[in-house]
């Protein structure tokens, strides 16, 4: 008990259990013993194998989508008619986003039936891999591949980040860097496996042994995935208000997030197709995006631990103009495919961190709105990532259509087809740094009332 005083610090509501609650009298009832948060056996077995796993599983495939277009559009039945096969991915992570609000708020309603759901969410996820291996169409992806596992998949994410707050206090950054890195971690080993899988045993059977795979690997991941304090009914009145919505800050962060969003997941998308140009073959691309992927595991990590440390202006700053940078130079001008490798690994470093930023952009927006829900936060985060994602498939479609002609002059990659493309996501990745403008209104606000008095 003695740690209590420490454990205090920051504590969800629901921890003044912790040190039991007065009777009328003055009497204190025994308070019920929980394992400790940020530290112990429990705390990182439910971090490791419940969370990092079970986001590599279910975050992984998606991220790896751009090795599924690329075998979908040059393979039957699929090939015949490939329009809208990018918004298949694009669709699928921008339900996973949009779908967090709603799904925050019901859960933290009900809180008693969050396990229940985490395991539905995992069934519906398999299902929906299990499904889409026998689509024929592109509708048929676009429902399976798309929107069921995007829905599946948002109910576990969901769970898991708000068991995730209540297991760290301290050291929430990190906690969620970890977690989002192992979506990372997902997309270094799919990508490969399902390279080598597709090619030897078409999409079909590969299908069917991802579905196996994840329902045999999700079981010891749901077993960890736990409360760490007792689940209780939550009143309408303790759910916070809604009312960050309408604040300025809230509003140039949320924008922050659409840009980004719309540019975060081109390269993901397209590069392994943008890689053919260069002579790659296919497992050479799915090298690529691996080594992508393996970049955002620093980067996710990284970004947790600069998030828990500084004010998160300065991370939203570092990562925008990092990915940017590496889009407009690294992509831009890129000569050969080892170019176009150094390019993916430097923005998986700055953008596969973004969503790592969220605890600290909800704690910024809690601080002038302190009954704003955390989880609530991080959901609307999530929507505003899910507008974005959305919207960049049909428009990089669009873009690389129109762009054909227009570019041809321009040097380098510029000169293909995706030079439209490639200035439209750094310009997207740059716009995404724009919440760094409320810490220098901030800045400049303070300095010129020192001034004035």
């Amino acid at each position: 008990m003695e740690s209590h005083g420490r454990m205090l610090v920051a504590e969800p509501d629901p921890e003044s259990v912790e040190l039991g609650h007065f009777r009328e009298g003055g009497q204190r009832e025994p308070a019920l013993a929980y394992p400790e948060p940020d530290r112990g056996k429990h705390a990182w077995l439910f971090l490791w194998v419940g969370c990092f796993l079970m986001i590599a599983l279910t975050w992984g495939f998606p991220f790896s989508y751009g090795i599924f277009q690329s075998y979908y559009s040059s393979h039957p039945p699929f090939s015949d008619s490939p329009e809208g096969l990018p918004a298949v991915g694009t669709t699928a992570l921008g339900i996973l986003y949009l779908s967090s609000p709603p799904y925050f708020i019901i859960l933290q309603r009900y809180q008693s039936y969050r396990r229940t759901a985490l395991i539905v969410g995992s069934i519906t996820t398999c299902l929906a891999v299990l499904a889409s291996a026998f689509a024929s169409k592109v509708w048929h992806l676009l429902l399976t591949q798309g929107v069921l596992y995007g829905l599946g998949t948002s109910v576990v994410n969901t769970v898991t980040i708000q068991f995730l707050n209540e297991w760290f206090i301290e050291r929430k950054g990190l906690a969620f860097g970890i977690q989002e890195s192992g979506a990372g971690m997902g997309g270094i080993i799919i990508p490969v496996l399902m390279t080598w899988g597709l090619e030897k045993y078409g999409h079909r059977t590969m299908l069917i042994a991802w579905f196996i795979a994840v329902a045999t690997l999700s079981i010891p991941s749901i077993y960890f995935l736990r409360e760490r304090v007792k689940p209780r009914v939550t009143n309408t009145s303790e759910l916070g208000t809604l009312g960050f919505l309408i604040t300025p800050i809230f509003a140039i962060l949320q924008a922050g997030n659409i840009f980004q969003a719309l540019g975060n997941f081109l390269p993901g998308i397209h590069l392994p197709t943008f890689a053919q140009r260069f002579g790659a073959s296919s497992l050479d691309a799915a090298g690529m995006l691996s080594l992508y992927n393996a970049a955002t595991v620093i980067g996710a990590i990284c970004t947790g631990y600069l998030v828990d440390r500084y004010h998160v202006s300065v991370t939203l700053f570092l990562l925008s103009l990092g990915a940017a940078v590496a889009v407009f130079f690294a992509w831009g001008f890129a000569a050969d495919f080892g170019a176009l490798c150094a390019f993916a690994f430097f923005y998986g470093i700055f953008a596969g961190g973004w969503s790592s930023t969220w605890v600290g952009i909800s704690l910024e927006i809690q601080n002038r709105s302190p009954h704003a829900d955390l989880g609530v936060l991080w959901g609307f985060a999530a929507a505003a990532r899910g507008v974005g994602s959305i919207a960049s498939g049909p428009i990089s479609e669009r873009l690389i259509a129109d762009g054909a002609d227009k570019t041809l002059w321009w040097p380098r990659s510029y000169g293909t087809s995706y030079g439209v493309l490639i200035l439209f996501n750094g310009v997207m990745l740059a716009l995404g740094g724009v919440g760094c403008a409320t810490r220098a209104y901030e800045i400049l606000k303070r300095i010129g009332h020192r001034h004035s008095d």
